[in-house]
This record gives C-alpha cells, structure tokens and sequence, in this order.
C-alpha cells in the first residue's frame, strides 16, 4: 500500500514537473516570439525612417518616379544632399488647397533619394536652426525657398515656382498660389545635375539686333547643365569659351564687322568645334539679311523668303492652320535622333521657313515636311489666281558644317531652324510635342555631351486618381492582406495547439 502511494506521489510529482517545465518552455518561447516581434519592429522602424516603404495604387502611379527619372540617377556617382527646408509634416501639409500636391512631392523626394545610396536627404527647420544658411552665401534667404540641394561645393536651391505651376490670375488677384501642375521630378533632376556635373558648356546668346525673348529656351538649356550667357556684339566680346552662339529672330541684319568676327569664331584658328544656332526672322524679307546670308551660305544652306505649307492632313494639328505642323526625322540619319527616347513623339513648328539644302557636301536636313507641302512666298499678292505652287518636301531646319577634313576632327557647325516659335514656351513646355528633348538632344550631340538630358513629365494627384482604382493595381498588397497573413497566423496556431496537445 505504501508503495502504491509512493508510485503515485511520484507520478504526480513527475507530471507536475512535466507540466511546469513545458510551461516554463511555453513562457520562453513566448518571451522569445515577442522579443523577436519588438526587435524586428525596431528594425523595420530604423529602415523606415531611411527608407519608407510605400505602395502606390493610383491610376497614374503620382507616387511612383518615372523610368526616365531612375535611369538619371542611377547614374549619380558623386554623395548629394537634399535639404527640404521644412519640417517634414509642415511641408506635406502646406496649404489645404494644396496639400495633395505637397504630400505627392515628398513621397517623390524621398523616392529619388531611396533610388541612390549616394544621395542624402534631410529636413532643416530654418526658424529653429538659422545658421543653416551661413553655410551657402550665394543663396538670397530673404526669399522663400523649398530645397537645397548640396554636392561637394556646389549648391542650388529650388523653388516653389521649379515644382509646381500655379493660376497666375489668382496669385495675381489674391495673392495666393493655387497650384494646378507639378514638376517635382524635373525640378528635383535639373539641381542634381547641375550640382553633379563638373563641366557646364556655354552658349551665348547674341543681342543687339533686335532679337526676341528666348528666356523659356535659356531655362530649359540651363536645366540640362548648360551654362548660358548675354552677349551684344556691339560693344562685347564671345567668352574664349563658349561652344555655341545663339541668334534668335533678329529684326535687322549683322554688319560686316560682325560677319567677320563670327566667321572667325567658327573657324576657331582652324580648330572648329564651334557652333551657331541661327533662327531667322519670320516677318521680314531675307534678302534685307546679305551678311546672314552670306554666313548661312557659307555652310551649304539658303533661307527661303516664305512658309512652309503643309497639305497632308497626317501632319497637322487638329484644329491648326495649314502652316502649323508635325516635321518629320531623317529616315535615313540618326546622328540627331539617336539619344532620344522616342521618335514616335512629333516636333511641331509654325510659320516656319524653308532651308534648303545648296550644297550636300557641306549640309543636311534635320527637320522635314512632308513632300505633299507648298511653298507660299512672304510676297504673295492678294491676286493668287495664277499661283499654282508644286508639292515637295521642304526643310524646317538644315545643318551645315566644315572642318579640317580629317576624319577625327572636331566640326563647326551653323544650324538654321526655320520658325522661331520652335523653342517658345508653348512648345517646348508640352509633353504631347518632342521640342524640348529634340532641341537639347542637337545641343547635346553637337557639344559631344552624354545624353543627360532631363525632361520629365509631371504626374499630378486629382482626386480621381487617388483611390484604389483596380483590382490589378491593388491585387498583390490584397492578397497579402486578405490571404497570406491570416493562413500564416492560423498555421501556426495549430502547429502550437498540436505540438502541446500530444506532448
């Protein structure tokens, strides 16, 4: 009997160890799991704060940087910061009518900085840190700025007006910015590069013979890591140097003094690599121009006194005149076409005159009609009953140049773009024409530059694109949400109810 009751204490005793161990075994594991649980939220925190994770399910991915974008900095070699001149959720909350936009330019920033190890970004409360700006002198800080982006000793600020369009006639009227466009990629890329890149090439413009404004063509040059200055040839000199002239729609012709010393120019004592970029003007007679003329005429071309009209309706602009339309590449030459990404986007001109082409040794087309078009002459008589023009294909911009004639050796070059609207705002600022990027594209191949060039396409949140907009663009964070993780937490769960159930 008394054995029976010892076996008993002792089995009792046994289970209750048994029990006490595989509970103090349960504890550890708990304790293990939660401790994991904490420590892998710390982690995740800490490369979060470096590296927010986000999922963009917009219709046009506004979160999400373009494939142009990642292929510029995927080329940024050099350590760059970015200093946004705020706190970050003063800036992301910047104005009720605005703030989608400023939520949608930081995602974009922090994006572009995630994109490249070597690029820093940081928040900077000017009001609490004022000797921030001591830093960078050659920044005016009685003006309001956003960012500030740093590389070695170089610096640029952007601005509100970089990022974001607005309604002018309400900034106007009311004083308030009512954003309706960002550029926060392209504004963001223009000061990286220009920070980052060790040579700017210089083009100057030329005055003193009446020409228009070009200041839309000089901020988009001066974007893409050009350095461009004002010269009057009347009473200044060209920077030894500068690679490019630029005249644009003169309303009188250059002397023969000038003739000469841009002559010289191109030639460069025989070293060429020099190039005029020259825009006629549309509104006067050519043959008013001898000394232009004659320097276009020594690269092979002619200017003709006219427009150009085109007659094949697949190259004009619904609803534009017949002297507003599509031009065509060389099929035949890629040396101006090739680093661009599309040839499918068209360049459109207006009121544009014809170059030929006088000489094919020496000169070549870059931009064509088609050879359905018309000549109409800028004299044409209000009696047009006997003008019965012939169809051709006619050139809205032609290229001549001279060299040495060895096979290596750097060219001159006289470019004659035939309308001087070509490089106006309203051309070069729209996404639906190739202005921009064919324009930079020539400065680009001619200046022997890589092509880096920057010319994004702002994708802007209204509020139809905000939303979770399909199943396909929410479909893998769904499923992880709705599926994975729950058949996850209940596997294991019965994995634990097992394993203590038949020990």
């Amino acid at each position: 009997m008394n054995n029976e009751n010892n076996t008993s204490k002792k089995s009792k005793g046994l289970l209750k160890s048994r029990r006490l161990r595989m509970g103090a075994g349960a504890a550890i594991v708990t304790a293990l799991v939660i401790a994991a649980v904490i420590l892998l939220n710390l982690v995740l925190a800490a490369f979060t704060n470096h590296h927010p994770l986000y999922i963009d399910v917009t219709e046009n991915s506004s979160f999400r940087l373009q494939e142009q974008t990642e292929e510029f900095l995927a080329t940024v070699n050099k350590p760059v910061s970015v200093y946004v001149l705020q706190k970050e959720s003063d800036f992301e909350s910047s104005g009720n009518t605005n703030y989608k936009y400023f939520v949608q330019a930081n995602k974009l920033i922090h994006s572009i900085a995630d994109s490249n190890d070597n690029i820093d970004l940081h928040y900077v409360d000017l009001t609490s840190d004022p000797t921030f700006t001591k830093d960078y002198p050659d920044v005016n800080w009685t003006q309001s700025h956003i960012a500030l982006v740093v590389s070695g000793e170089s610096y640029r600020v952007v601005d509100l007006t970089d990022m974001f369009s607005y309604d002018e006639q309400q900034y106007q009227y009311y004083g308030t910015y009512v954003i309706n466009e960002q550029h926060v990629e392209q504004a963001m890329l223009t000061a990286i590069m220009n920070v980052t890149s060790e040579e700017k090439t210089k083009v100057t413009v030329l005055t003193g013979q009446g020409e228009q404004d070009l200041s839309p063509f000089i901020t988009l040059l001066e974007n893409n890591a050009y350095e461009v200055e004002t010269v009057s040839l009347l009473n200044g000199e060209i920077s030894a140097d500068s690679e490019f002239l630029i005249i644009y729609d003169p309303e009188v012709d250059i002397d023969s003094d000038i003739y000469t010393k841009l002559s010289d120019w191109l030639n460069n004592g025989e070293a060429y690599g020099h190039h005029l970029i020259y825009f006629p003007n549309d509104q006067q007679d050519v043959s008013q121009y001898p000394n232009l003329n004659t320097l276009v005429g020594d690269y092979g071309m002619k200017v003709r006194n006219g427009y150009i009209f085109e007659n094949n309706t697949n190259h004009l602009i619904p609803g534009y005149n017949h002297y507003y339309s599509i031009y065509d590449y060389p099929e035949d030459d890629t040396t101006y076409t090739k680093g661009l990404r599309s040839t499918e986007i068209p360049v459109v001109m207006s009121l544009c005159m014809p170059v030929d082409v006088e000489d094919a040794s020496t000169a070549k087309p870059l931009l064509t009609s088609s050879d359905e078009a018309f000549f109409i002459p800028l004299d044409l008589s209000e009696d047009t009953e006997n003008f019965d023009p012939d169809a051709e294909k006619l050139n809205g911009a032609a290229i001549g140049q001279r060299s040495d004639g060895e096979p290596d050796s750097k060219k001159s070059s006289v470019v004659v773009i035939g309308s001087y609207d070509a490089v106006t705002r309203s051309y070069i600022g729209s996404t639906s024409y190739n202005n921009a990027a064919y324009f930079v594209n020539l400065f680009n191949t001619l200046s022997d530059k890589d092509d880096v060039s920057v010319i994004i396409e702002g994708k802007n949140p209204s509020a139809n694109e905000l939303g979770l907009t399909s199943v396909d663009s929410i479909l893998i964070p769904s499923i992880l949400v709705r599926f994975v993780i729950p058949i996850g937490v209940l596997i294991a769960g019965l994995i634990i109810w097992i394993r203590r159930r038949y020990r």
